[in-house]
């Protein structure tokens, strides 16, 4: 299995991939800055612009197991709504038992290191079997009557960040990307990032509500529910591109 960790050269944040190369998440250092491997969404990626995950689909949340699983089991089963799936769509991602036997417990799903590993396609309001990741197995005994959630993995198949967000921020792009190409997005250190307005030198930044993909100025009495994505090392002129120093939970 690759590792989660990497010491990369410069130059290597800005290389592509058609095919998965790494684990989703898995950290690349290249001197002071920090990068996770994740991919693009079905719009190419911009260079400087901050990407966020994926909505969770609803249709896929507080579903019913169909098939009870005895503790050690390996798969886990339910009956999902009105959106289908593709095969693989759950890669690396996570079930989360919300209800009822086995509540409280989080697994993750296997990687799909041939088709179909992770998890198969499924037809509309048709039974989504997943396949947990190599290691890990059921905990708590599941019933028929165990509700839970699916969820992709929060760097699978990124978006641009709309204004204001609609999911967690997880990293900037850091060169032009491909649509649907793997790449490294930037969490730490020094970036340039696109620019929403006025930024104060030594102050925080939050994603913007106005400039999709950009940073604001982080007015702690007005937006203390945001989340502090980095602090202003110089300023940048409104919708041009300011240097921040990073730190993207």
């Amino acid at each position: 299995m690759p590792s989660a960790v990497i010491y990369g050269k410069p130059g290597e944040q800005f290389q592509t991939d058609q095919y998965k190369r790494h684990n989703f998440g898995t950290k690349m250092y290249i001197n002071d800055r920090v990068y996770v491997y994740a991919q693009m969404g079905g719009t190419a990626g911009v260079a400087g612009k901050l990407y966020q995950s994926e909505v969770p689909t609803a249709h896929w949340n507080t579903v019913t197991a169909d098939t009870a699983r005895a503790a050690g089991a390996t798969a886990i089963s339910a009956t999902i709504g009105a959106t289908a799936t593709v095969q693989d769509e759950f890669d690396e991602g996570y079930i989360v038992i919300e209800g009822d036997a086995g509540e409280g417990h989080m697994y993750h799903v296997g990687r799909a290191w041939k088709p179909g590993d992770a998890s198969a396609a499924t037809s509309s309001s048709g039974i989504q079997t997943i396949n947990l990741i190599s290691g890990e197995s059921v905990q708590v005994a599941i019933t028929t009557s165990t509700t839970m959630s699916f969820f992709k993995n929060k760097l699978d198949e990124v978006i641009i960040h709309p204004s204001p967000p609609t999911a967690a921020v997880v990293g900037l792009a850091v060169a032009a990307v491909t649509a649907n190409y793997y790449c490294w997005l930037q969490t730490h250190g020094p970036a340039a990032v696109l620019c929403d307005g006025t930024l104060v030198a030594g102050k925080g930044v939050r994603a913007s509500e106005d400039d999709n993909g950009a940073v604001a100025a982080l007015d702690v009495s007005d937006d203390r529910d945001e989340p502090l994505l980095g602090s202003v090392i110089d300023i940048g002129a409104d919708t041009e591109f300011a240097t921040i120093n990073l730190q993207i939970p």
